[in-house]
Order: structure tokens, then sequence, then C-alpha cells
């Protein structure tokens, strides 16, 4: 029997009911586990706070901070917390309590008696829809054997479905303190990592190990916390999407290459233009969103290497009118820093665009700068490999720019292995010609339709791109910088 969205519940985290293929299951109890600073606490209160919204009753018990110190980290996401229920438990304050002191039980029984027992009351008493419990771990450090800690976990999943409740557990991810115990009594487990690289910021992600009778995206989604709380990226599942069938040809505005390629590129298709730094790789792929989005197309441009305000410029020199595109909303431009944001990040914005504003073309520009700044290295390949591959099921053309020094004939490097997936490949060299350095251009391969195999010149002036013949380019021309 199929399951509807009307069946689950919203947690509240962008992107996360997405990995969950819908949400949580209601009446149900799900353990979210992290190292510290994972984004559990804040997880949390984003559930409770779309309970709130939606008129159900919320409780959130903490045991490892004060409510002082939960409302401050509520306050530095803009949450508010009004009509959220806050109880603070401390199993050390309550068995120093003069009517539970007492010599004759171990001392960690007591304590652990008494943060139970005050637990148990305080959940059953609120009769709350959804409950968020931070942490377990201080009932773990209290339990001195396992057998206790699973026995006090089962009393408590009781007490939380006698009140029909949907509860998140928070504990530390650690299975040498007991935390596989609390995985296989819950309904589902949500687990969050964190890494800290040499340079850039903290790379964070999240992975579902566990979700009892549903279907779920496995693997890893990066994640990320900022003021107003987590958002998920899910990884991006080219299987996920119908896929279109290869259709009309976009031309690049510039005739030479247009008669090299014999028409154009095919949408649902990927270009590679690949090539040394100074070679022009920027100035082609720049030209066919410019003449897509001229032709009525919507195209967008992912800049890793280019600020926008000089990119704007440089293509207003070369002819390109784009800032009157961007207008139009026919051409979208976003820059993004690959050493502050996840691929996982990256990977969403481009298909958010696409699904948003029917995008037709995306250029990439370039990856290698990506790659090289990312901390997420060869990761981050396999990541953008399956977004080429969704981007050609939704019949989008997608280039990709590529800086490879050298020569064909070695040994390739990590990066150029996208360009295996390609189905048009664009070489440019600087050659010198007459004591003279010049920009050529060589069509490798052109999987939907002919193409011409010989080099021609890729000339670049004010104002002027064109591909002419190697006898054509030895009239004298402006220069300009082109990265």
């Amino acid at each position: 029997m199929s399951q509807s969205a009307a069946d689950f519940l919203p947690t509240g985290v962008r992107g996360l009911d997405d990995v969950l293929l819908g949400g949580l299951m209601p009446r149900g109890i799900y353990f979210i586990g992290g190292e510290p600073g994972t984004g559990k606490t804040t997880l949390g209160l984003q559930f409770l706070i779309e309970g709130r919204d939606r008129g159900e009753k919320t409780l959130f018990v903490t045991l490892s901070q004060s409510k002082t110190d939960l409302k401050r980290v509520a306050a530095s996401h803009g949450f508010d917390l009004d009509g959220i229920e806050i109880e603070e438990v401390s199993g050390v304050q309550v068995a120093d309590a003069p009517g539970l002191r007492q010599t004759v039980l171990n001392p960690d029984d007591a304590d652990l008696s008494a943060a139970i027992s005050s637990l148990h009351e305080i959940v059953g008493r609120s009769k709350a829809d959804r409950v968020v419990i931070d942490s377990l771990f201080e009932i773990r450090l209290l339990a001195h054997d396992a057998l206790t800690y699973r026995r006090e976990l089962l009393l408590l999943r009781q007490v939380v479905a006698d009140i029909g409740a949907t509860a998140l557990m928070l504990d530390y991810g650690d299975g040498e303190l007991g935390d596989r115990q609390i995985e296989g009594l819950v309904n589902g487990a949500i687990m969050l990592e964190q890494d800290n690289p040499d340079y850039g910021t903290t790379i964070r992600r999240l992975h579902v190990s566990k979700m009892r009778g549903r279907r779920f995206i496995e693997g890893y989604h990066n994640l990320t916390i900022r003021t107003g709380g987590v958002a998920v990226f899910p990884r991006v599942e080219p299987g996920a999407t119908r896929e279109h069938a290869i259709s009309d040809e976009v031309a690049s505005g510039i005739p030479g290459l247009d008669q090299m390629m014999a028409g154009g590129l095919a949408l649902g298709t990927t270009c590679l233009i690949t090539g040394e730094p100074g070679t022009g790789k920027s100035t082609l792929s720049t030209a066919y969103a410019n003449a897509a989005a001229q032709d009525g197309s919507t195209a967008a441009m992912f800049l890793f290497e280019e600020r926008l305000g000089v990119f704007r410029q440089r293509s207003t020199d070369l002819g390109f009118d784009i800032c009157e595109l961007e207008k139009e909303g026919r051409l979208h431009l976003r820059h993004f820093d690959p050493a502050e944001k996840s691929p996982g990040e990256f990977l969403q914005s481009v298909v958010d665009l696409v699904e948003e504003e029917a995008v037709n073309v995306v250029v990439i520009d370039s990856l290698s700068g990506a790659l090289a700044a990312h901390p997420a290295g060869s990761d981050m390949i396999s990541q953008i490999q399956s977004l080429l591959s969704y981007l050609s099921r939704q019949g989008v053309l997608t280039i990709v720019t590529l800086t490879e020094a050298g020569r064909l004939g070695g040994d390739l490097s990590p990066a150029i292995q996208v360009g295996c997936f390609a189905d048009s490949a664009i070489l440019l060299r600087n050659e010198r010609m007459d004591d003279e350095l010049r920009r050529t251009l060589m069509v490798l391969k052109k999987r939907q339709g002919d193409h011409e195999t010989r080099v021609r010149t890729l000339l670049i002036g004010n104002r002027s791109v064109d591909v002419v013949s190697s006898s054509e380019a030895r009239r004298p021309k402006p220069h300009l910088s082109v990265m």
C-alpha cells in the first residue's frame, strides 16, 4: 500500500523530508545521533517549531543544558519558542533533594532513578504530540551497565507510546558508549557527522541508518547550520526523474564554431570544454549561454573562479549583453566559493534553479576550480557525475569547463574523468604560430551528429569572438586577456 504526504509528519528541516520521502511516521520514536556541534539540538527545535505552527502540542526536555542555554541557541537562529513547553531535568540535582538522599543504594542508581522518574512524569503529564529529549547521554552515564540502560530505554519508550507522541531522542553517535542500544529500539535513526578540513568551512553531512518499514534516500547528504537552522541537501538521484528525449540544438552564435559543431549542441547532453588557462573556455561557455538566452531559452551560469562583477564587465567587453538578459530573467548568474559551501549545497542550487525557472542551459565554470579548492576532493566528482546525469534526463544542455595543463596522451587527472561522461568535447590550446601565441580549437567528439575534425583558431578581441581557419588568423587583431 503506497503512502501519501498526509501520512507523514513534516520535520521542519529543509531537505530532510525529501531524504525521508515525505517525513516521519507519526507516533514513532526516532534517534538523532552525532558529535557535539553537528546540529542535533537545532534540528530538534525545528521539529518542535514545525509542530507548534501546525497546532500541535510540543515538549522539549533538556537533560544536558539549562533552559537559559537552550533559549540562547534558539535566539541565535531567530527561533521563537513561544508555545513550546521546555522542561529541565538533572539527575544529580533531583537526587540531592532532601527526601531522596540515602546511602543504601548505589549513588548512580539513585541518580538514575530520580532522573528517570522525573522524566517519565514530565512526558506523561504533557500529553504532547511532539517530544524532544536532549540528550540520552546523561542517562547512559548514570546507568552502570548496558542491561540497566536498555531497561530504562524500554520504559521511556512506553511512556512516549502511551501519550501517542512522536519523539526525537538525541545523543552522541558513539558506538562504544551504547548508542546501538537505542538504535535497536526506535523506529528510525538519523546520524549527523562533521569533518574539519585544514582549510575552509566545516563539512557536515547526514545519513539515515534506519527507518523501519520505510523507503528513504540512502547514502550521505550534505547539511549546513546557519542562522535560521539546519538545512539538508539531498544527494541527486538521476533515476528519480523522468528522462527527456534529446531534442533541439543550441548554437553558440559564433559562426565558425557552429560550423565545426555542424549546427550546435543538443539539449539533454553534456559538453566538456577543456584546455590550458587563458585559452577561452569561459568565453565559449558564455557564448552558448548568451545565444540560448537571446533565442528565448533560459540559461544559468555557476561560477567558481570569477567574481560576478568582473565576469559581467568582461562579458560586456566581448559583446555579450548579459546584463540585459539578467534583467529579463533569461540568464541567471550564481557565484560559489567552494571552500565555504558543501558540494551538496551547490548541487541543490542547480536543481532548484532548473526546476523553478525551467532552465534549458547550465554552465559550470569551472569544475577544476571547484575541485582544487574544495576539501571534498574526489567525492565531489561522483556528485558532479550524478548531477550531469540528472540534468541530461531533464533535457538540459550542460556545459562544463575544465582547466587541464599539458598535452593529450598523458595520465588523466581525476577531474578529466568527468569527460568520459560528456557527449561532446572541445579542446582549446595555446599554440605558437609564426612567432605569435594563438588560441587553437578542436572538436574532440560529438556523439549526437557530425563535427569537423580540423584545428581552427579562436580569435578574441574587443567586442569580437570568432573561430577561423589558420590562414584567416594571420591578419592582425586586437588583444584582450581572457580567463
